[in-house]
């Protein structure tokens, strides 16, 4: 297989170098604009909000808002998917390898016969409120469980998040919409800029 001389073209390699620069801008500027609406000063807690893992975090609330998954239907259908997507993960061991995933802790994202039905009930009772362990397993190839805890307790203290506790004792989350509001506002303010012609202002470091 020939591979293609990426940097051959110069003015597809000025675009590409646009658009790696706006994903970097992206980020940057999500940390700080989280920041800037976290309804909370304290430092530790900033400093949380401005860890790479936090835009993958924002990214799930975000498309769950804008692929509008609503209904008991939809978000079954997400889980669904997101079941498939690990079995077939599963049998490409080199690929877990690379992405530094445990088989063990693969298989206990994949929602089963009793946390696929806690997720929907709780969907159908409270319609956008997830059981913290089920919105680890979403983010299991972003995130450890543990990375995903202390976000759930950073997103709350902020004023992303609100938790409430379920009958059985565990932890359930809903957003409060502000973290979709600022990611949606990044990329919207992305494409404006790459639509335009206009690069990102540098990141700094």
């Amino acid at each position: 297989m020939v591979v293609e001389d990426v940097f051959a073209d110069r003015i597809a390699l000025e675009a590409d170098l646009a658009l790696h620069e706006g994903l970097l801008w992206a980020k940057v500027t999500l940390a700080e604009r989280l920041v800037s609406a976290s309804t909370s000063r304290n430092p530790d807690l900033l400093d949380s909000l401005r860890i790479e893992s936090m835009y993958q975090f924002c990214e799930f609330f975000y498309l769950l808002k804008a692929r509008k998954i609503e209904s008991m239907e939809m978000i079954q259908m997400l889980a669904d998917f997101h079941n498939q997507h690990l079995v077939d993960l599963s049998k490409d061991k080199a690929k877990l390898k690379r992405l530094g995933i445990r088989m063990e802790r693969l298989l206990d994202a994949i929602f089963t016969g009793d946390t696929m039905q806690r997720l929907v009930e709780t969907w159908r009772e409270y319609p956008g409120r997830l059981d913290q362990s089920n919105l680890a397993r979403f983010l299991v190839l972003v995130m450890s469980t543990e990375t995903c805890r202390k976000l759930v307790v950073a997103a709350s203290e902020a004023g992303f998040l609100e938790r409430t506790r379920s009958a059985f004792g565990s932890v359930l989350v809903t957003t409060t919409g502000i973290m979709e509001q600022v990611f949606g506002g990044v990329m919207r303010d992305l494409r404006s800029r790459i639509e335009s012609g206009h690069d990102p202002a540098p990141v700094v470091s």
